[in-house]
């Protein structure tokens, strides 16, 4: 069996009484696809921020490549190849849309002159973006956001990618669209984590799907198998999850609100 590529051994975080992560172990292998769900304050965003390295956790090891990655920042796991993309799109607004793929590949990314325009250039063409590459950032609409959000983390190259509730907001052609940019990502090697409220983008896409709540994972499995459980369907406080697989949306109460103690919409490079 080969190595995972990202293993959380028993991970622990707190801020004061209120539990983010409690004692939380995952592995998701190379080219996986899993997507995570669960009720706003369930610490999904906080899980990315562990992930990813903008929050450090109480207790409990991080493992990405092989390689513990525990004290190191997002800076560094972003050059290791862990991409991330933000509930709120921030980007840089007075630049256009290809310098700011251009700081996400050299500054992210690690990457230097020929390589950094490539990447770039490739994440335009990748997310449909192109036509919109002299645009200021502070111009495009929301779909066009949501491109450059994802966009600018692809251009970091990575081999593991962080997705947070990027599908919010978009009519159900432009989730279409989205989901099809993912799977492409996904059949060229890189694993994808996908946090996600409109559990319709997800379920086409990733082949496992994990329930979190109050820091715990409560199902793991098949999406099918997961949205049936009981337990899942207690904590979406009686939403009819499975409505999600013949095409409707989840969206638990105040699914409009933030996630997580730490909240964890920030812009990355």
């Amino acid at each position: 069996m080969s190595e995972p590529l990202l293993e959380l051994d028993h991970v622990t975080k707190r801020f004061g009484r209120v539990v983010i992560a409690e004692d939380l172990s995952l592995a998701v292998g190379t080219g996986d696809t899993v997507g995570i769900v669960g009720p706003n304050g369930a610490g999904k965003t906080s899980l990315f921020g562990l992930i990813s390295g903008d929050l450090a956790p109480g207790g409990g090891e991080i493992r990405f490549g092989g390689r513990t990655v525990t004290g190191l920042d997002a800076a560094a796991r972003c050059r290791l190849g862990v991409g991330r993309t933000y509930q709120v799109p921030r980007p840089f607004g007075d630049m256009t849309v290809f310098e700011n793929l251009l700081v996400a590949a050299q500054q992210g990314g690690g990457l230097r002159r020929r390589a950094s325009y490539t990447a770039a250039v490739a994440a335009l063409e990748r997310t449909g973006l192109s036509s919109q590459a002299n645009v200021p950032a502070e111009r495009l609409g929301l779909l066009q956001r949501k491109r450059l959000e994802l966009a600018r983390a692809l251009a970091t190259q990575p081999t593991l990618l962080l997705l947070d509730e990027v599908a919010g907001g978009l009519t159900d052609p432009e989730v279409a669209q989205l989901v099809e940019i993912v799977r492409e990502v996904n059949a060229e090697g890189t694993a994808v984590i996908w946090i996600e409220h409109v559990v319709r983008a997800l379920t086409p896409v990733v082949s496992r799907l994990i329930c979190l709540t109050g820091g715990k994972f409560v199902g793991d499995g098949a999406p099918a198998t997961v949205l049936a459980d009981p337990a899942v369907r207690e904590v979406f406080l009686g939403t009819e999850v499975t409505a999600a697989l013949a095409g409707g949306s989840l969206e638990p109460p105040s699914a409009a609100g933030g996630d997580g103690a730490a909240g964890g919409e920030r812009s990355q490079p």
